[in-house]
């Protein structure tokens, strides 16, 4: 409790890329150790994007007292300190049934350096992943991990019913 947390982005799509792309790459050399040249490396071109899907979502988010900072391995890909935080919204994936409340999709917990209108919120759930933002796969232990810290409202997005 108000201490430093690190989370996955999202553990399951980390999961189901690694599987896919190790799948795949095992293909891949097992056609290349048979000779076929052409064939392996297709298999190899299609493990490609599972594994740039591992890297995304494997990336992990630590909270802490001095802000938030998405790291892979060891290289820091965005930080921003607890000042530069202008927004944290929990927004759900699935725009296009805003009118069904139980079909809101995966939740994310956003962290935004600047406030977002309506518009400019569908605008990022729509063209998902967000360049700018930092994210996570929303529950309420990490949102209350983030609250230790920031201490302004939540904004709520596309998030059905749920009650935070």
């Amino acid at each position: 409790m108000g201490k430093e947390k690190k989370y996955f982005v999202n553990g399951t799509l980390l999961l189901f890329g690694l599987v896919y792309f190790i799948f795949l790459f095992a293909v891949s050399i097992s056609l290349l150790s048979i000779g076929r040249e052409f064939s392996a490396l297709v298999f190899l071109l299609l493990a490609l994007p599972f594994l740039a899907i591992s890297c995304r979502y494997g990336s992990r988010v630590r909270i802490g007292k001095d802000g938030i900072e998405l790291k892979f391995l060891f290289f820091r890909r965005r930080y921003l300190p607890w000042e530069e935080v202008k927004e944290v919204l929990v927004a759900g994936t699935r725009v296009m049934n805003r009118g069904n409340t139980k079909k809101c999709g995966t939740l994310y917990l956003i962290f935004s350096p600047k406030e977002m209108n309506d518009d400019e919120r569908f605008q990022t759930m729509l063209k998902w992943p967000p360049k700018d933002k930092i994210y996570l796969k929303f529950t309420k232990d990490r949102l209350m991990d983030a609250q230790w810290f920031y201490s302004a409202p939540v904004s709520r997005y596309n998030i059905g019913m749920l009650d935070i």
